[in-house]
């Protein structure tokens, strides 16, 4: 199930150079939220006046912003060192 609903699924723009300066593990939130974001507003259950009221931000995998937010995270967590997860 999704966290967060209604307008608590919109995301702030972040530029690139903001975005160098979070931890990994905040880029890895982001990017899981980013996903979580729907399709269009056509597949929303929020009214059209909700999502003007979050007008800025992203909300919808539609957006222009969303693409270019889902790029800019995973090429910042590309230049992070992998970390090998502990089995058990």
């Amino acid at each position: 199930m999704k966290k967060g609903h209604g307008l608590k699924r919109a995301l702030p723009v972040v530029g690139r150079s903001e975005l160098e300066l979070l931890p990994t593990g905040a880029l890895l939130a982001r990017l899981k939220r980013l996903r979580w974001c729907e399709d269009g507003p056509e597949c929303s259950d929020l009214l059209p006046d909700e999502i003007a009221l979050v007008s800025g931000q992203i909300l919808f995998k539609c957006d222009p912003h969303w693409q270019t937010a889902y790029s800019d995270v995973k090429e910042v967590l590309a230049t992070r060192d992998h970390i090998e997860r502990k089995i058990g």
